[in-house]
């Protein structure tokens, strides 16, 4: 069995990608998936007690820095990107990789891509209910307030006394839309860096479409249960994971 995917594609051209490409990505990822599992999983999905709706997959970002060009707001890739894909669902990834094997072209933004590789990550077995991890793309968890008569987003940071208890929340309402029962333990995190130093400001979508995410890169400290760190591990940490936030990676102490 294995919950992490890494996939390469090359292009006869540079791939040119511009601000809240991570919108592609998504698309991208969509249509590796075969007409069935694409229809369930973004039209229904899972549902949680609470008639929240989860994908249960995230993605990292590009792993190779694009060259950023401010003037023109787009990123140059050159000729070659790879990027990772977790899902708890083994099926999810076992769909992705039949699809991609059978596709010769696939579109990213307005650039053709051919695949190049597939890397296929065995289960990652944890053992401690305290790890240290990394993230690969920021963490982000929000509430909504009302201001002025207007719904107002309000982006938590991990210095903020309600980070942890949200995170928690995010938590309970996914492990409920997978295990179909209640989770009653609750996780520690920890940030291990000093404040302000990893905010992240993630620019997503375009045109009337898009909108800013901040969310938090940097290190942090888990504590809880090793059935919780492998789920997060699968699943992503804190909200919009399907639209690729919350994937970290374990790093020694």
């Amino acid at each position: 069995m294995f919950i992490r995917i890494k996939v390469e594609f090359i292009s006869e051209k540079n791939i040119i990608l511009p601000l809240g490409f991570n919108k592609y990505l998504q698309s991208l990822i969509y249509n590796m998936f075969s007409l069935k599992l694409r229809k369930f999983i973004h039209e229904k999905g899972f549902e949680s007690f609470s008639k929240r709706v989860y994908r249960f997959f995230t993605f990292s970002s590009i792993l190779k820095k694009g060259k950023y060009y401010k003037k023109m707001k787009i990123f140059n890739f050159g000729n070659k990107i790879s990027f990772f894909i977790s899902s708890p669902i083994n099926k999810i990834l076992e769909d992705i990789i039949d699809n991609l094997f059978d596709k010769e072209i696939f579109e990213l933004g307005e650039n053709r891509l051919y695949l190049s590789s597939i890397l296929a990550l065995e289960t990652y077995h944890i053992e401690t209910n305290k790890m240290n991890i990394s993230m690969l793309t920021p963490i982000e968890v929000h509430k909504t307030e009302i201001i002025n008569n207007k719904k107002k987003t309000i982006y938590i940071s991990p210095f903020h006394e309600q980070f942890e208890e949200l995170i928690n929340l995010n938590l309970k309402h996914k492990w409920e839309a997978f295990y179909n029962e209640e989770l009653k333990e609750n996780i520690k995190i920890t940030p291990l860096f000093k404040r302000d130093n990893y905010k992240k400001i993630v620019y997503y979508g375009f045109g009337k479409k898009s909108y800013i995410v901040e969310g938090w890169m940097g290190k942090y400290k888990l504590e809880c249960s090793p059935q919780i760190i492998e789920f997060l591990y699968d699943t992503g940490l804190g909200s919009k994971n399907s639209q690729g936030f919350g994937m970290f990676e374990v790093v020694d102490e």
